[in-house]
């Protein structure tokens, strides 16, 4: 007797001896699974689209209830909804790389975003699926959002164009490099105009204050994702297991890359933020850490012998100045500091040498010259103190400090005790 080709179970032959492949109860099954994979164009096919889009839209509403404004919104508020914010991002706050994919600077802004992402959502739902077209979305957001630190690492960015980019590059990789189940007409009809969108995208992204870095790194993410996910494998659950690895592959390679941007410049911004909240000991130890990962950063031994004196530590930030002054000893501006740091810490003929230096490499340090003024007046050489101060005006004539210390000094005979009160 004939078997379900199924489940094996046993099959009625119809009157002209033919029996069906599937019993009723598989061939019902394998009828729902089918009209569920129909699409028919509606919303309710391509939920994760759907959902992204309501997210986007919801923060911006969520935004101009918040006291926005409809016409743009002020940096002050998109940082505090989650921007990617250059000194707080590399800072510490590293979700902004994430959550700057969901905000927008005004209503133009979110507009194209939005029909951008349901046209490219949409083709990316049908092509690799729903989770995956999430995971996408994210990870190429995140990826956008590292590239354009890592060009301009000062940059405020926000905006779900790298993710639309990134969803973008998924698809051309994938329909060009990939084995989708779909037509070589679809396959071509996809391609070009996914390309078509991407090259005009990018041209007008030239134009006015647009991060194209952004949508460049969405894009690159993209495509490195595209193909794998594209490559079906002997059996459903394998490919889901390509997918999912391809993902968390992606998520470590941006991990590895993210570590490597905050180590390059992150150390200076947590530093800057800790002095805003006037935290020093956390400031140095920042800049501290930030040294001890490239001795040679001059900009890092020059904030960290700041703070030190801010921290009433004038020897350790003698210290920092004498290194910074190794590695460029040219700099009138690095000599004036050091010099500085030296009458911080009672050095005074230290002081003094090196200020004189610093004046002679840039005779138009008018703040350089009014500190060696003070020093040769400590030292009780007035005619110096004199000259240096007249020469502090020359540099600058509107230098109340060098103006008043002259007052003072021509005020006294020389040998003569300044009077007290």
């Amino acid at each position: 007797m004939p078997a379900c080709a199924k489940c094996g179970s046993p099959l009625q032959v119809n009157e002209e001896g033919i029996a069906p492949v599937l019993c009723d109860r598989c061939a019902g099954v394998a009828t729902a699974r089918a009209r569920k994979s129909i699409y028919t164009g509606t919303m309710r096919d391509y939920p994760v689209t759907a959902a992204l889009v309501a997210i986007n839209i919801g923060v911006y509403v969520a935004m101009l209830f918040t006291g926005g404004n409809l016409r743009e919104f002020s940096n002050q508020q998109v940082i505090a909804w989650g921007a990617n914010d250059g000194l707080r991002t590399l800072g510490g706050e590293y979700w902004r790389l994430l959550t700057a994919a969901f905000i927008h600077a005004n209503i133009i802004h979110i507009a194209l975003n939005m029909w951008c992402l349901l046209y490219l959502g949409r083709i990316s739902e049908r092509l690799f699926g729903r989770w995956q077209t999430f995971g996408i979305y994210l990870l190429t957001g995140v990826g956008g959002s590292l590239l354009s630190l890592a060009w301009e690492s000062t940059r405020l960015s926000v905006g779900a164009s790298g993710a639309i980019f990134g969803l973008a590059g998924a698809i051309l990789s994938g329909v060009r490099l990939g084995n989708l189940s779909i037509t070589t007409g679809e396959k071509r009809s996809i391609f070009t105009s996914v390309v078509v969108f991407a090259g005009f995208s990018f041209y007008m992204g030239l134009r006015g204050n647009t991060d194209n870095m952004c949508h460049l790194g969405g894009f690159v993410t993209g495509l490195i994702i595209g193909l794998p996910m594209a490559v079906p494998s002997v059996s459903r659950s394998k490919h889901f297991l390509v997918q999912g690895i391809t993902l968390a592959v992606t998520a470590a390679l941006l991990a590895v890359a993210g570590n490597q941007l905050v180590q390059t410049h992150g150390q200076m911004y947590r530093a800057e933020r800790l002095l805003k909240n006037r935290d020093l000991r956390g400031a140095i130890q920042a800049l501290e850490t930030k040294i001890a990962s490239n001795p040679d950063d001059e900009e890092a031994l020059l904030k960290l012998g700041t703070v030190y004196e801010l921290n009433h530590q004038p020897d350790k930030g003698v210290e920092a100045f004498e290194r910074a002054a190794k590695l460029n000893p040219n700099s009138g501006k690095i000599q004036a500091q050091l010099g500085y740091a030296y009458l911080a810490d009672r050095q005074i003929d230290k002081g003094i040498v090196t200020l004189e230096q610093a004046v002679k490499t840039d005779p138009g340090n008018s703040a350089a010259l009014v500190q060696l003024g003070y020093a040769y007046e400590h030292n009780n050489q007035r005619e110096k103190a004199i000259a240096s101060f007249e020469k502090a005006l020359e540099a600058d004539p509107d230098s109340e400090e060098a103006q008043e210390a002259l007052k003072t000094l021509r005020g006294k005979s020389p040998g003569t005790e300044k009077p007290e009160k």
